[in-house]
């Protein structure tokens, strides 16, 4: 099995009950940061061991669901120049020309987090665009969970969007999607 890291974001009702009932659903591989004495958003950074990164946040989704919270985003780490290049063995140098454009193929991914000092980066889009681009020899899991994420969160994005549609409205759009 193979390890897999991502973070799940969710909406969970006030209560202390929600960290304990997370727990038993099966998210002792997780750190979780919500407030339960507000409710409202939160969020587990997972290290999650499953034969596919499909299959694990899958089941974190359905755990979540399960210990009454709603999954609402899936994102992967976020990292930074200096976390790219120890991950691709590559200089920072080099990975900070790829970011300014000042060497390699061009359209490097934007930093999620911008910061005047250290910019956080997205690590699936790194991860796909270094594959791309044929700059870093990738491990699969890294590339796998970078698009699960990637369309795990669409998913549970259009499913939020979707809720002020009428059921008609929502089986057109579906259709014309499918």
């Amino acid at each position: 099995m193979t390890m897999y890291k991502f973070e799940l974001h969710f909406s969970a009702p006030p209560g202390e009950h929600v960290i304990d009932a997370l727990y038993e659903a099966g998210w002792d591989d997780a750190v979780i940061n919500f407030e339960p004495s507000t409710g409202g958003e939160g969020s587990a950074i997972f290290d999650r061991e499953a034969p596919s990164a499909l299959q694990a946040v899958v089941s974190a989704i359905r755990q979540g669901r399960k210990a009454g919270v709603e999954p609402i985003g899936v994102t992967e780490d976020y990292v930074t120049l200096t976390e790219i290049a120890n991950r691709t063995e590559r200089t920072l140098a080099a990975v900070d020309h790829w970011a300014t454009g000042r060497r390699g193929p061009g359209d490097f991914p934007a930093p999620r987090v911008p910061r005047p000092r250290v910019s956080l980066y997205s690590w699936a889009e790194v991860t796909m665009w270094l594959v791309q681009h044929g700059l870093a020899a990738m491990a699969p899991s890294d590339v796998e969970i970078a698009r699960i994420c990637e369309v795990a969160d669409a998913m549970l994005r259009a499913r939020r969007l979707q809720v002020g549609l009428s059921e008609a409205d929502r089986e057109a759009l579906n259709l014309a999607v499918a």
